[in-house]
């Protein structure tokens, strides 16, 4: 009797002490609504519904969990910030924005299914799991630490804007159907690998510099705005098959044979013109004015007159064609708008030669170096977008005194330089060597030139140009 008593008790202990450790552990589990102020403890997952500024630095310990929720919108400003040693995630339709310091420690995780965007002034710092799922979207223009041993995995978007700055010792991996853009600095150090399944994009403003790995897996896509260096001991793997490999700098042309073409550029001045004599003369290629930027008293945009019956009737003749923009832009908006109305004008036909920016205005000339550059470039970028490999054509003085080629000698040039010879000492593919030429099929003066690459072949190569 005593016997079963004992055993009675103890199981009556047992049952007892279940109960306590359920409740406790019930209380330990709380999700909390956190007002950005409260210490967040152990065990808790403490949730943002509303809107919540972080002016402190607060740490997420281990075991607990923050969760920005749909709807809920966390600021952290510059004095404040967050040190993940649990879980800091981010739900779709949710939104965090750093102006301070995100510091994801070891065996920390920080998910965004929601909304992340890291400001100039912030730095973010991983040396855990970061995941950027599906529907997640992530906006850096901050410093990044990625340490060795931090792990980040894409499935959603990820841009580093031109302003970040970024050290890579970990891993990067991006899954089929994501989206990584590089667009500031971006260091891959020996131990550091990117890992692409999705689209990778290198930005004009980029600077992608590989000490580790960066590979582009078979099932990948890749669009590049400007070189990628690798050191030494970097390595830049490329898997995918060669059809889908395209580039729109002058990397697609440097290693390519150099083939002599002749070519004239024509417009409306040239009114009706013959295109089968013109053909039967010799001629190879035309670079055909589609038109010009906001001009005259109406001030507004428009198409060369006589583009679509010259692309028509030289390409029905046998002619390779390309075309050209005349620029007045004056801002880089109104570069892009340019661009665009340029786009509309030819769209649906198949050009065989570069898309081609002419700026020469005198007026032009004042806006400074930097601003014109950064029109330029701003203009290229909407060609680009849409896969049209991008040209400039300016006269050798304008080239020399207005424009940073530094920056500006990774696009091809189409040179204006009238004479027997060329003085000017940076790169180009299309030379403009008269303004004065004689063509059986053309009643007036025409432009002349010389092309010295098969651009036809080399478009066509990498899918470029609708081609």
């Amino acid at each position: 009797m005593k016997r079963i008593k004992t055993l009675f008790l103890t199981a009556l202990c047992l049952c007892l002490f279940s109960v306590i450790f359920s409740v406790t552990a019930s209380a330990e589990r709380q999700v909390i609504e956190w007002d950005g102020k409260s210490e967040i403890v152990a065990g808790n997952t403490y949730i943002i519904t509303d809107t919540v500024k972080l002016k402190k630095q607060v740490e997420i310990p281990d075991g607990a969990k923050l969760s920005v929720k749909d709807g809920g919108v966390l600021k952290i400003y510059s004095k404040g910030g967050l040190l993940v040693n649990g879980e800091l995630a981010v739900a779709k339709g949710g939104k965090l924005t750093n102006s301070g310091l995100i510091n994801v420690k070891k065996k920390a995780d920080f998910n965004i299914y929601g909304s992340f965007q890291s400001s100039v002034s912030a730095t973010l710092k991983v040396s855990g799991d970061m995941t950027v799922y599906n529907k997640g979207t992530a906006e850096i223009s901050s410093t990044v630490l990625l340490y060795k041993s931090s792990n980040i995995l894409i499935r959603g978007k990820t841009d580093f804007y031109k302003s970040s700055d970024v050290t890579l010792s970990g891993a990067i991996k991006t899954e089929e159907g994501s989206g990584l853009s590089l667009g500031g600095k971006f260091a891959i150090t020996a131990s550091g690998s990117v890992d692409v399944f999705g689209h990778l994009k290198v930005g004009t403003k980029s600077d992608v510099r590989i000490s580790g790995v960066l590979t582009l897996e078979e099932v990948s896509s890749y669009t590049r705005f400007r070189v990628v260096h690798t050191t030494k001991n970097g390595r830049f793997l490329d898997y995918r098959p060669e059809d889908v490999y395209y580039d729109m700098t002058i990397n697609i042309l440097t290693e390519e044979r150099k083939v002599l073409k002749k070519g004239i550029d024509v417009s409306y001045a040239q009114g009706d013109i013959d295109w089968k004599k013109v053909k039967d003369s010799g001629v190879e290629f035309a670079i055909i004015r589609a038109g010009r930027g906001r001009a005259g008293s109406a001030n507004q945009m428009k198409e060369d007159d006589y583009f679509r019956q010259n692309i028509k009737g030289a390409q029905a003749n046998g002619i390779d064609v390309g075309v050209y923009f005349y620029s007045y832009a004056t801002s880089v908006s109104e570069a892009k708008e340019e661009a665009r109305f340029l786009l509309d004008i030819i769209d649906g036909y198949k050009i065989q030669y570069p898309v081609i920016l002419d700026m020469e205005e005198e007026f032009q000339s004042g806006i400074g170096t930097k601003k014109l550059t950064n029109m330029i470039e701003a203009f290229f970028e909407v060609l680009m977008e849409e896969k049209y490999f991008p040209m400039f054509y300016s006269y050798k003085s304008w080239l020399e005194e207005n424009l940073d080629m530094t920056i500006l000698d990774k696009y091809a040039i189409w040179l204006a330089q009238i004479g027997d010879e060329v003085t000017y000492d940076g790169g180009y593919y299309i030379w403009q060597y008269s303004f004065k030429g004689k063509v059986n099929g053309i009643s007036t003066d025409v432009d002349l030139d010389y092309s010295y690459r098969d651009f036809p072949a080399i478009l066509k190569k990498y899918g470029l140009n609708n081609l």
